[in-house]
């Protein structure tokens, strides 16, 4: 639900004028001082070996700084509808990654209930979709590079992270990482860089993508400590869900009847999902 609001957020952002890699830059550094601030206070700080702080960057340039430059391309070439049908690969994605790292088991019941998520978000999407227009098959296919990075970010969350590290240190760590990352693939696109903004209409959206990420993350290492990278990654679809009441509630926009059909399905495959009966 928290995540959800991002997509209304970036929508406010981009009508304020922000530009997407300086908006994602500055959310993922504002948000990583945030935590480390409040981490300090309780006594908890990001620990900087070499461990650690590769995790930081590789964790962070995956889930964030890379995928977002190749959306932001691949944007100006493939409608929104198709690019949230690539993004509902990633869960899937990130249980064969999981599988061959040796971090998840393979069960019938998690692999009928990812192709119910897709399924349930192909519902959503697809009425409202072209599906792909001529010439862009070569977009398409690079932006599958992204789903491929968020599955990879979500079990190196897991395989890198090192032994007894709290959440709330690696949480800051990793936005500073994605930060890092977001400037040189900015600075690479030669996009222009807004630098913290005065405006109340550039701020605000600012200010809650940056509320949205802090708790995010702190939930994003603390959720895949506790169930794994592959059930965790179900939040990719419940997210897409939420986005819509978020818009139904600040948009005032209303989803076809099919949206609540989709709805039933994505919960019924996380249910299925999660439970583990069925080797």
């Amino acid at each position: 639900m928290i995540y959800g609001a991002i997509f209304p957020v970036n929508r406010f952002a981009a009508e304020a004028g922000w530009q997407p890699l300086s908006f994602a830059f500055q959310q993922a550094l504002f948000a990583g001082l945030g935590l480390a601030i409040a981490g300090a206070i309780g006594g908890i700080r990001p620990a900087l070996s070499g461990k650690h702080l590769g995790a930081y960057v590789a964790i962070g340039g995956l889930a964030v700084g890379l995928p977002m430059g190749l959306l932001v391309a691949a944007a100006n070439h493939l409608d929104a509808t198709v690019v949230t049908l690539v993004l509902s690969l990633s869960p899937i994605l990130t249980l064969f990654i999981g599988a061959m790292l040796g971090i998840e088991t393979v069960s019938r019941n998690m692999l009928i209930g990812m192709l119910l998520g897709i399924i349930g978000i192909a519902v959503i999407v697809i009425p409202q979709s072209a599906v792909l227009r001529q010439g862009t098959w070569g977009w398409f296919l690079l932006s599958l590079g992204a789903p491929v990075m968020f599955a990879t970010a979500n079990n190196l969350a897991k395989y890198l992270r090192p032994p007894a590290t709290h959440s709330l240190a690696m949480a800051p760590g990793t936005l500073f990482g994605a930060a890092l990352v977001s400037l040189i693939v900015l600075l690479l696109f030669g996009e222009r860089m807004i630098l913290p903004p005065s405006n109340p209409a550039q701020l605000w959206p600012l200010a809650a993508a940056v509320t949205i990420n802090a708790a995010f993350y702190v939930l994003f290492f603390e959720t895949i400590r506790i169930m794994g990278p592959a059930r965790f990654s179900f939040f990719n679809y419940l997210a897409v869900a939420a986005s819509v009441l978020w818009s139904m509630a600040v948009f005032r926009e209303q989803p076809a009847n099919l949206y609540w059909l989709a709805i039933l399905i994505m919960f019924g495959g996380m249910y299925l999902a999660l439970t583990k009966r069925t080797p």
